[in-house]
């Protein structure tokens, strides 16, 4: 999987591969201004000005925008994660210019109108108040809670509903003129294009673009956690969710691929080869679903390490000690070679999967520039995995996974006794 990677004067980084399967273009402006980037006083509002970007501009109203889009066929939509915000276009391969002219038009010139502010506003309140009633959710916000606490990562990327129902238009135009950047934007477009093309008409749109005002903030080194904590929230379900975590690694770690064979075997396999789910879900019957995984979420900033499980209340204990055994067990025994060959055979014969699509191909791009992989990243990755041995699975066990200073979130019918804190 090659990509031609050119450089603007002002920064911007483009990168193309060239795709003739369908006569289609996926174009994605990835932007250094996600969640990591807002105030701590202010949660939600990369998340609000991402969906804003796209309600408005110098040249175009919102309606305008989605008649253009859809009079091509194409479909166009906005995110925001923990490290990006962005917005992707697929559009005919005719319509680069068209599709060009509409991201230029989004990135720099969007104008927040306040009646678009609005609606979007209460659409992302209702989604707040709906999230409030889903267990999961709520373990998984209170479990992110403990972990990067004192920071912007504590909190929900749509936010919470206080600083979202406080947050006034002004405050996102200003976010975007501080955040939104060439400096800040790696573009990614894939599909039936000439990459020589792509890149002069880049040129065109984009050279122009300048942002003085421009000031990404980089957040400090986090630290593991150095006591345990137990959190309950009651909530009135039938069932009940239990996370054990604690801070993750980055994605450029060392022992990132010897990780990812990790939780291959321990808890994120498919069918019955993770330990886990087989031992707890199949085996015992305790849970509806199970899993545990520490570089699912690694990227610039750590991930965490999470091992959840669903259960029914009566089976809350013999549910947490299952999961604390098998990560101890881990740790202390390893794995065997059987298990660490099942895991590499999954990783390397399921690496092609992320290639079936123009987006697909959009996002790989994006972690090799982010994380400097290589040009010859693709061909690597199944030597890269082929090379973790035993040994390597129970150093990292050991290293990564701690047994004794974790968080415990648990969220169902329970009735907080001995919490050692509680999460706002």
């Amino acid at each position: 999987m090659r990509a031609r990677r050119h450089v603007l004067d002002n920064g911007l980084i483009l990168l193309v591969s060239e795709s003739h399967r369908l006569p289609l273009i996926s174009i994605n402006a990835f932007v250094l201004a996600g969640l990591d980037q807002n105030p701590l006083d202010r949660p939600g509002i990369a998340a609000l000005t991402s969906r804003l970007v796209t309600e408005g501009t110098r040249n175009y109203g919102a309606h305008e925008i989605y008649e253009i889009v859809e009079n091509t066929g194409g479909n166009l939509t906005t995110f925001c994660e923990r490290e990006l915000s962005g917005i992707s276009l697929v559009t005919p391969s005719q319509d680069l210019g068209l599709g060009l002219d509409l991201l230029q038009e989004i990135l720099a010139g969007p104008t927040f109108p306040e009646d678009r502010f609005q609606l979007e506003k209460k659409k992302v309140l209702s989604q707040l108040q709906a999230m409030g009633d889903e267990p999961q959710t709520v373990a998984a916000h209170r479990l992110r809670h403990w972990i990067y606490q004192g920071s912007p990562l504590q909190y929900p990327v749509l936010g919470v509903q206080k600083s979202v129902s406080d947050l006034q238009v002004d405050q996102l135009k200003k976010f975007h003129l501080q955040q939104y950047s060439p400096q800040s934007t790696i573009l990614v477009i894939v599909g039936a294009v000439d990459s020589n093309d792509v890149i002069s008409q880049s040129e065109d749109r984009f050279s122009n673009w300048k942002n003085p005002h421009y000031n990404r903030v980089k957040l400090l080194p986090f630290e593991r956690q150095e006591t345990p904590i137990l959190d309950e929230c009651f909530m009135e379900k039938e069932q009940i969710t239990i996370l054990l975590g604690h801070l993750g690694v980055t994605r450029d770690n060392p022992d990132y691929y010897a990780l990812q064979v990790m939780d291959i075997i321990l808890g994120c396999g498919p069918g019955f080869t993770s330990r886990i789910p087989r031992k707890l879900r199949d085996e015992q019957g305790l849970a509806y679903s199970t899993y545990s995984s520490i570089t699912h979420s690694s990227g610039i900033y750590p991930g965490s390490f999470v091992a959840f499980i669903s259960t029914s209340p009566e089976n809350r204990q013999q549910a947490l000690d299952g999961l604390l055994s098998e990560i101890e067990n881990l740790a202390a025994h390893g794995v065997t070679p059987e298990e660490l060959a099942t895991a590499q055979d999954f990783l390397t014969g399921s690496f092609v999967f992320k290639f079936q699509s123009d987006q697909n191909v959009a996002q790989f791009l994006l972690a090799t520039e982010l994380f400097k992989l290589g040009e010859d990243y693709p061909e690597q990755y199944p030597q890269l995995i082929r090379n973790i041995h035993c040994e390597d699975i129970k150093r990292v066990a050991r290293q990564y996974l701690d047994t004794v200073n974790y968080t415990t979130v648990i969220v169902g019918p329970t009735h907080p006794s001995s919490s050692t804190g509680q999460a706002g």
